[in-house]
């Protein structure tokens, strides 16, 4: 069990690794800041992000979601997983959540910095 990592599936626990893999290669470079006045538009954008430390969080479209950030995955399954871990804040209505970017509403999976601590399993 030690060298598979963990008690847990290993969808589960590959779900949690990719998409905090994603965040730690592309945060700062293909996420755009939002509220900030005075920035460069990042190449090739993922998303966008907002907040400092603890509170930062990072605004993802479906079509980035699927076809990048969940690659070679089920990105139901990895949603769903982030969700159960307080991971990725869910809607009412599902995973994705509606913000006013830019001035139009828009959906995202929104990812919280919680993603970085602990475990993959939810403990810290």
């Amino acid at each position: 069990m030690n060298r598979r990592g963990g008690s847990e599936a290993a969808e589960i626990r590959q779900a949690v690794e990719t998409v905090r893999l994603f965040i730690e290669q592309f945060g700062e470079s293909r996420f755009d800041p939002l509220n900030v006045v005075d920035f460069r538009p990042a190449n090739n954008r993922a998303g966008w992000r907002r907040g400092y430390g603890s509170t930062q969080e990072w605004l993802i479209p479906p079509e980035t979601w699927k076809s990048e950030v969940c690659q070679g995955l089920d990105p139901n399954l990895v949603a769903r997983t982030l969700a159960e871990r307080r991971m990725l804040k869910r809607a009412n209505d599902g995973f994705q959540s509606v913000v006013k970017i830019e001035g139009t509403s828009k959906r995202v999976y929104i990812i919280a910095a919680r993603i970085f601590e602990g475990s993959t399993d939810g403990t810290v």
